[in-house]
C-alpha cells in the first residue's frame, strides 16, 4: 500500500509541477496578473489562476489511478464545484455573502451524498449533518484566508495531505490515503513555484478547492479511524493536520471582532504577517508555520497509535494551552489603528466590559485546562497509565472539587492580577504558595468526602508538582516567545557594561519593538564576566577588543550602560567609536543622587 500511495503522490506532484509553468506563461501572456495592493503582501505583479494547475493535476491523477468508489466521485464533483466558485470569484469578484451561500450549497450536496461524519463519531444524524457542513465550510474558508503569504496555504495543505496519507497507511485505509496523497502531490507541485518569491498565486479557485478537498478527506479519514479506535483518537489526526488553519482562523476572527472589523475583510493581520512584523523574514515565517503544521500532524499520529485516550487528552490540553499562549503573543503585535478599537467599544458597552476583563477570563480558562491536565496526569503516573473503570469514576467525581479549591487559591494569591510577560521570581513564589494552598485545601475536602483512606495521597503530591510546573510553564511561555520568536533584523549594537545597567538596556531593546536595534554582544572590563551570557547575549571582551569587535560584527552603534561609573571615564570609548565611524551613546540613569 505504501508504494501505491507514494506513486499517487509523485504522479500528482509531477503533473502539477509540469502544468504550473504553462499556467504562468498563459497568465502573463493574457495579462492575468494581480498588482500589489496596500492590504496584500506581495510587492510585484504576479500571475494568478494557479489553482487551475492544482485542480487539473488532481483530476488527472484521479482518472489515471482509476478510483471507482462512488463516494470519491462525489468528492471530486463537489470539489470541482467549489473550484468553479473560486474561479468565478477570481474573474468577477463575488460578494462575500454570495460566495458563502455557494459554499454552503456545495457542502450540503456533499453531505446529502454521504460525505458526513459517521455514526462512530456522531451517532445522531440530525447533529452530524450541521456539524459536517460547518466543518466543510469552515476548513474551506480557513485554507482560503491562510493564502496570505507565498507558499503558506499550499505548503500547509501539502503537509496535511502527507500526514493524512501516513495515517491512512496505519489504519489500512488505502482509498482515503490515495485521495490525501494526490491532494498533497498537487499542492506540492504548485508549491515549487509558489514559495517565496512566488511566481504565481493560486487564487480562490485553488484555495477553495484545496480547502474543501482537505476537509472532506479528513472526514473520510476520521470515519475510517472511528471504526477501529476511540472517538477521541479518531479525531486526533484530522485536528492535528489542520492545526495551523484552525489556529490562524481563530486568531484572525478574534482579533478582527474585538477591533470592530469584519471577519471577511482582508488585511495584514494573519499569524504569518505578525511574525514578519516581529522581525522574521517571509520565508522564516512560512517555514515556522509549516513546522508547526508538521509537528501537529506527526504528533497526532503518534498519539493516535501509542497513547490511551486519557493520556492523549492531557497532552492535547497542554499543546492547546501552548498555542493559545502563542496566539496571545502574536495578538500583541500592533496591526490596527489605535482608535479603531476604542470607537467600536464605545458603541458596544457590554462587549467593552467583556474585552476589559478578557485577560482574566482567558487566564482562568487556561488554568482550568492546566489544572485538569495535571490532575489526570498525576493519576496516570500514580497508577502507571492504567486506570480501572472505578478509578476513572473517582477521578471524574473529584475533579470539580479540586478545580474549585485550586482556582480559589489562585485567585486569593493574586495569580490573575499579574502580567505574564513580566514573570519574575516573586511570581514563581506566589504560584508555589497558591499551588500548595490549593493542594492542602483539596486534601481537606477529600478527607471530608471520601475519608482519610478514600483517595491517593501520593497522587495529590504528584498533582501538586505537576500543577505548579504547568501553571509556571504556561506563564513563562510568553517570555520565551518574546525572546526566541523574533527576527534579527535591525541595527547591530554593542552594549558596554555587563552589569545591572546593561541588563536593563538589553531588556528594553528586546521588549520595545519600536527600537530598531539588535544587541550582538556585551563589552566589559571585568575579567570574571568574560564569556558569560546575559539573556543569551555573550560578553565578548573588554574595551581593548572594542575596535576588533566593531569591525568583526559590523556594529553600527555602541551603548554605554554602566550606571555606577563617573561621566569622565569613557573618553577612550568615544574616541574609538569616532575613529571607527560608529555612533556612541551614554545611557543616563533615570534617578540621580
Amino acid at each position: 500500500m505504501a508504494w501505491t500511495l507514494t506513486g499517487a503522490f509523485l504522479l500528482a506532484l509531477a503533473i502539477s509541477a509540469g502544468l504550473t509553468p504553462l499556467v504562468i506563461w498563459l497568465a502573463r501572456r493574457q495579462g492575468w496578473v494581480v498588482a500589489p495592493r496596500e492590504d496584500r503582501w506581495h510587492q510585484k505583479p504576479t500571475a494568478v489562476y494557479g489553482g487551475v494547475a492544482i485542480f487539473l493535476a488532481f483530476v488527472a491523477a484521479f482518472l489515471l489511478l482509476g478510483l471507482h468508489n462512488r463516494l470519491y466521485w462525489t468528492l471530486l464533483a463537489c470539489s470541482g464545484a467549489m473550484f468553479c466558485v473560486g474561479l468565478y470569484d477570481d474573474a468577477r469578484e463575488m460578494k462575500p455573502q454570495v460566495k458563502f451561500i455557494c459554499q454552503l450549497v456545495v457542502a450540503l450536496v456533499a453531505v446529502s451524498q454521504g460525505i458526513r461524519l459517521g455514526q462512530g463519531i456522531i451517532p445522531w444524524a440530525w447533529l452530524a449533518v450541521p456539524l459536517t457542513v460547518f466543518w466543510l465550510v469552515g476548513v474551506t474558508n480557513a485554507v482560503n484566508i491562510l493564502d496570505n503569504m507565498d507558499g503558506l496555504s499550499s505548503g500547509v495543505v501539502c503537509v496535511a495531505g502527507l500526514v493524512l496519507t501516513v495515517g491512512a497507511v496505519t489504519e489500512g485505509a488505502g482509498s482515503t490515503g490515495l485521495m490525501a496523497a494526490m491532494l498533497a502531490g498537487a499542492a506540492g507541485g504548485f508549491l515549487i513555484y509558489n514559495f517565496n518569491p512566488a511566481k504565481i498565486f493560486m487564487g480562490d479557485c485553488g484555495s477553495l478547492f484545496l480547502g474543501f478537498t482537505l476537509a472532506a478527506t479528513t472526514i473520510l479519514s476520521a470515519n475510517r479511524a472511528s471504526q477501529a479506535s476511540h472517538l477521541t483518537m479518531a479525531l486526533l489526526v484530522p485536528l492535528g493536520a489542520l492545526v495551523v488553519p484552525i489556529f490562524d482562523t481563530t486568531l484572525v476572527s478574534f482579533q478582527r471582532t474585538s477591533h470592530g472589523r469584519s471577519i471577511a475583510q482582508g488585511g495584514r493581520d494573519h499569524s504569518s504577517h505578525r511574525l514578519v512584523f516581529l522581525g522574521l523574514s517571509e520565508r522564516r515565517s512560512v517555514l515556522l508555520l509549516l513546522c508547526i503544521s508538521l509537528a501537529g500532524g506527526l504528533g497526532s499520529l503518534m498519539l493516535s497509535r501509542l497513547a490511551t485516550p486519557l493520556t492523549a487528552a492531557v497532552i492535547v490540553a497542554l499543546i492547546a494551552v501552548g498555542l493559545v499562549s502563542f496566539g496571545i503573543y502574536l495578538g500583541e503585535v500592533k496591526v490596527y489603528e489605535g482608535q479603531e478599537k476604542l470607537s467600536w467599544l464605545q458603541k458596544s458597552p457590554i462587549l467593552s466590559r467583556v474585552l476589559l476583563f478578557k485577560k482574566q477570563i482567558l487566564q482562568i480558562a487556561l488554568d482550568l485546562a492546566l489544572v485538569s491536565a495535571a490532575y489526570a496526569a498525576a493519576w496516570l503516573l500514580r497508577f502507571e497509565g492504567n486506570l480501572t473503570h472505578w478509578e476513572m469514576t473517582i477521578l471524574a467525581q473529584s475533579l470539580p472539587w479540586l478545580l474549585a479549591a485550586k482556582l480559589t487559591s489562585f485567585w486569593l494569591f493574586g495569580l490573575y492580577r499579574g502580567e505574564w510577560r513580566y514573570l519574575s521570581v516573586h511570581d514563581l513564589v506566589q504560584m508555589a504558595k497558591a499551588s500548595l494552598t490549593g493542594s492542602g485545601l483539596t486534601a481537606v475536602i477529600f478527607v471530608l468526602l471520601y475519608g482519610p483512606r478514600g483517595f491517593s495521597r501520593a497522587g495529590l503530591v504528584i498533582d501538586f508538582l505537576l500543577c505548579y510546573c504547568f501553571i509556571a510553564g504556561a506563564r513563562g511561555l510568553l517570555r520565551v516567545f518574546r525572546e526566541k520568536v523574533r527576527g534579527q533584523q535591525g541595527v547591530p549594537v554593542l552594549i558596554m557594561g555587563a552589569g545591572d545597567g546593561g541588563e536593563l538596556l538589553l531588556r528594553e531593546l528586546r521588549n520595545n519593538p519600536r527600537l530598531p536595534f539588535v544587541p550582538v554582544g556585551f563589552v566589559d572590563d571585568d575579567p570574571a564576566k568574560q564569556g558569560h551570557l546575559i539573556h543569551g547575549v555573550k560578553v565578548l571582551g573588554s574595551r581593548r577588543e572594542l575596535t576588533q569587535l566593531i569591525h568583526k560584527l559590523k556594529v553600527e552603534r555602541v551603548f554605554i550602560s554602566i550606571l555606577s561609573a563617573p561621566e569622565e571615564g569613557f573618553e577612550e570609548i568615544f574616541d574609538i567609536c569616532a575613529t571607527m565611524g560608529v555612533e556612541c551613546t551614554r545611557i543616563q540613569p533615570m534617578i540621580k543622587f
